[in-house]
């Protein structure tokens, strides 16, 4: 890199951005790349410091030189000095060799006079044609405008000595009233001639683009001619007046001279031009926004008309001012003044979901576009778009779109929620067989709509929020859901009769929805989440996780309910075991055909993973339901029980195993092998019966054990007393160790708290 090519301190941290962009476009760039250009520049930074060096040396002995120039400047100047005063002695001396020195000082300052005053004369006479010719070619002009066919800078030549020479008049007649007041009848065309040029002159400035197009840049440069001339005239104005107020505080009593210029006005054709470009660009972007953009639905094409309006600024318009302008910054405020106020004329009504989300849209891609086409960064536009309204838009978007979907939502839910309880079609059925009530389509439609929406407004915060707000929708959707379970299980389980039929299918269809919903928040992380940026991409998946849990836990609600109503169903066997009625009949064959009953219906028309769920949850109540028998009533017959109970694990056993794996089928039935094992264990062998059982599950409470060995029909008082105080005294020693806070499906007891803490949870 070359000095010449460094940029200013001002616009050095810019640059070093800019540059770093170009060289790191990509995430892993900082990874790969890092540290070869951290090299790269290291060298770039030594030559330039080489550079540096040498240019500072050269300066060094430039300064030193011109430190010598000076000082013998210095003498030159006194020297001459001295010769000036000899002059000027020699002036003094001259004058008494001349007898008649004042006279013919007089006569020379009465030719001057005279001169000017046939120049004047001249001037005088010639005041009116010249006037009419001005006003032709200014007439000419004006009727040739398109073809541009005049010289600007001729005809305000021609004005510019007409107003001086008016100027010079009046100043020569400032104590003369009557002349005075002729001199301004006289002249008083000159004001209108001068308005009508300037009149012109402003409507040159108007065709700017035009004459830019037609390669008449000579023309705006004539224009810029006549400005700063004005310009310089002002500033010479403006001095005169303030040594004029000097010399008047000096010596307020001394008289004014005569034949000095009338005062002139200051014309500030610089401010003016810059107005009139301020008008210019407002009127040319509001018609644009009136008429192109045609409201916020055409607002992304203002973006494009700014982009090109300053390019053709920048190469046709811009050369043609003076640097000292910054003509290009003038238009860019301008432009972009224009567009904030034409935006918040639109933007200051009652807005919708959609018309904010394009709005910040448009705000980003405008910025971006700016910066990538004509280099200027966001925070040199001022004022900010939308008066830095984004994030309260953003909040009122919010709003909005999450009171649409509450509504939404609340809608379906009044409908759903409505046929979940009359039941009067059976529920719809999916193309692979299973129930699905078809909520899920509807309640994701609207929410699909409003992410898209938001992804392509590129607000990842936004979204983020977006779902922080769904989330809290769907968690009332869940509860409604689980209430409206609850409920109507209650009243099939107390109150049959009062109850529509088809509960059981409508809850399926209810936990398949729920499945449904599942799938397709996972396809919105998965897909969605990918277009984010590594800062909102973790907490947009965390909340569409939040989200699978919701409709899961509504899922396993509606499978608990199945669960639930199955064994209400068999409540009337599973109440009489180890009974004499047990002992006596074959109760176990309802049992298995009202669960294939279900079972098949739940295999045909339940998703497969909650399938799976609810028959795990069905087999462990089956396997608990005999163990929580004990605490009932009931007599174990020592050789009996257990023979009736190896029975009846068998034919459960392969049951189960048709629809289950047959690991898990023998792991759950193994806790009533365990209630087996105890009731025919031998009184010696109970003690360490009960303590093999204990490792495997730690949670096994000691009143089950104490249940089963009073109530069976083989030990002696005194036996079962000595055998239970020291299960205790053992028990009561490994209470607080780790292996007791363990939970197994002892845990989920109903009838016996598990030893150091009661059961909590749910196994599955």
């Amino acid at each position: 890199m070359q000095l010449n090519e460094l940029v200013s301190d001002s616009n050095a941290r810019q640059y070093a951005i800019q540059r770093l962009a170009k060289l790191l476009r990509h995430p892993d760039d900082l990874a790969y790349r890092a540290e070869d250009l951290r090299r790269k520049l290291a060298q770039e930074k030594l030559l330039i410091d080489a550079q540096l060096n040498t240019d500072v040396r050269r300066q060094f002995d430039d300064v030193q030189e011109g430190l010598e120039l000076l000082y013998s400047t210095s003498g030159q100047i006194g020297r001459v000095k001295t010769d000036m005063q000899k002059v000027d002695e020699l002036c003094h001396r001259a004058q008494s060799y001349l007898s008649n020195f004042d006279r013919i000082q007089q006569i020379s300052i009465a030719n001057r006079n005279f001169a000017k005053a046939d120049e004047f004369y001249r001037q005088f006479s010639e005041f009116h044609q010249q006037h009419m010719h001005v006003r032709e070619m200014l007439t000419d002009a004006q009727e040739n405008f398109d073809q541009g066919n005049f010289n600007l800078l001729r005809l305000h030549c021609f004005l510019h000595k007409l107003e001086d020479f008016r100027n010079s008049a009046l100043g020569f007649t400032d104590v003369d009233i009557d002349s005075k007041q002729t001199l301004n009848q006289m002249f008083g065309g000159l004001d209108g001639l001068v308005r009508e040029f300037e009149d012109f002159l402003w409507m040159v400035a108007g065709s700017m683009y035009d004459l830019a197009l037609r390669s008449r840049s000579n023309v705006i440069v004539h224009l810029l001619k006549v400005v700063e001339f004005e310009e310089a005239a002002d500033r010479a104005q403006e001095r005169e007046r303030e040594g004029a107020a000097a010399a008047a505080a000096a010596a307020p009593l001394s008289p004014t001279p005569s034949g000095h210029k009338a005062e002139r006005a200051p014309k500030h054709y610089k401010k003016k031009l810059l107005e009139f470009i301020h008008t210019f660009v407002s009127s040319r972007v509001s018609e644009f926004f009136a008429q192109e953009a045609g409201g916020l639905e055409g607002i992304t094409e203002v973006t494009g008309f700014v982009v090109d309006e300053l390019t053709f600024v920048g190469d046709a318009v811009a050369p043609a001012f003076p640097a000292s302008y910054y003509i290009f910054d003038v238009f860019v405020d301008e432009y972009h003044q224009a567009v904030v106020a034409n935006t918040n004329t639109l933007a200051s009504g009652d807005l919708d979901g959609g018309s904010i989300l394009l709005l910040l849209r448009w705000v980003r891609e405008y910025h971006g576009a700016i910066r990538k086409e004509l280099s200027i960064p966001k925070d040199q536009l001022r004022p900010a778009l939308l008066e830095g309204r984004e994030d309260q838009l953003a909040q009122e978007y919010l709003e909005i779109a999450s009171g649409k979907i509450r509504e939404w939502t609340s809608n379906l839910m009044r409908s759903e929620n409505e046929s979940f309880v009359s039941r009067q079609d059976a529920p719809n059925m999916g193309e692979d067989g299973l129930y699905v009530t078809g909520g899920s389509i509807y309640l994701f439609e609207i929410v699909n709509q409003n992410i898209e929406l938001v992804t392509e407004a590129q607000r990842a915060k936004l979204l983020c929020d977006l779902m922080v707000e769904c989330n809290k929708i769907f968690q009332d959707i869940g509860k409604q859901w689980r209430e409206l379970l609850e409920k109507e299980k209650t009243k099939q389980i107390e109150a049959p009769e009062t109850a529509a039929e088809g509960l059981v299918d409508y809850t399926m269809a209810l936990a398949n929805e729920q499945i449904r919903s599942v799938v397709q928040a996972e396809t919105i992380r998965d897909e969605t989440g990918e277009r984010l940026t590594r800062t909102h991409q973790e907490r947009f998946k965390a909340e569409l996780s939040q989200t699978m849990d919701i409709f899961m836990g509504v899922a396993e609600a509606a499978t608990q309910t199945l669960a639930d109503i199955v064994f209400s169903d068999l409540r009337p066997i599973t109440s009489v075991l180890f009974t004499a009625e047990w002992y006596q009949d074959d109760l176990l064959q309802p049992v298995i055909e009202t669960l294939k009953d279900y079972c098949q219906d739940f295999h045909d028309h339940l998703d497969k993973y909650l399938y799976r769920r609810l028959m795990q949850d069905l087999l462990s109540r089956f396997a608990l339901s005999y163990v929580d028998a004990i605490a009932g009533k009931v007599k174990l017959l020592k050789g009996k029980a257990s023979e009736k109970l190896n029975l009846e694990m068998h034919r459960a056993s392969k049951f189960f195993k048709e629809h289950m794996d047959s690991a898990a089928v023998s792991e759950t039935l193994n806790i009533v092998r365990i209630l087996i094992s105890l009731i025919d264990s031998t009184p010696a062998m109970i003690f360490l019966e009960f303590f093999s059982v204990k490792k495997q599950y730690p949670d096994l409470p000691l009143a089950l054990i104490e249940d089963i060995l009073s109530k069976r029909d083989d030990l002696e008082k005194q036996q079962l007393k000595t055998i239970l105080e020291s299960l205790r005294q053992k028990a009561k020693g490994d209470t607080g160790s780790s292996l007791a806070k363990q939970r197994t499906l002892f845990s989920k007891l109903k009838n016996y708290t598990p030893l150091g803490n009661a059961a909590k949870g749910r196994f599955l």
